[in-house]
């Protein structure tokens, strides 16, 4: 009998799965700023590294004069391009608003930072589904 009364308080009770809404408000959240959602699961290595890589090839990109693809486009490569580079979070918009319109198609460098703009986005889409994972508790 005390037996199971020992084991009864030491019995590990499986966590609460989060909420819906409170997934998705981690996913945007590592949507807006690479990194962020990492640091609200409580992964604060992990969102330190993502959030400085992931930025630093953005601004690699925009040192590189890379060109943003745009919105309106017949091509689907160039929405694709677009969607890409929309996944960097709130880093796209704000290069807009500083005035960063787009890149000199004529720069050396142009493909190169127009690449690492599409694929810093690219690994910040990869951060959300892993996110995604973390709190759902299928990724330790």
């Amino acid at each position: 009998m005390a037996r199971k009364a020992a084991e009864s308080e030491i019995a590990v009770k499986p966590k609460a799965e989060p909420s819906l809404a409170t997934r998705i408000g981690f996913c945007v959240a590592a949507w807006m700023v690479p990194g962020l959602g990492h640091l609200l699961l409580g992964r604060r290595w992990r969102a330190l590294i993502l959030f400085c890589s992931i930025l630093a090839m953005f601004f690699l990109g925009l040192a590189m004069e890379g060109e943003f693809f745009s919105r309106q486009s017949d091509s689907y490569l160039q929405t694709l391009g677009y969607f890409g580079e929309l996944c960097v979070g709130l880093a796209m918009p704000t290069a807009g608003f500083f005035g960063y319109s787009g890149g000199d198609p004529f720069f050396v460098s142009s493909d190169y930072g127009t690449a690492f703009l599409v694929t810093a986005g690219m690994l910040n889409a990869l951060t959300i589904l892993d996110v995604y994972d973390i709190a759902l508790g299928r990724k330790p």
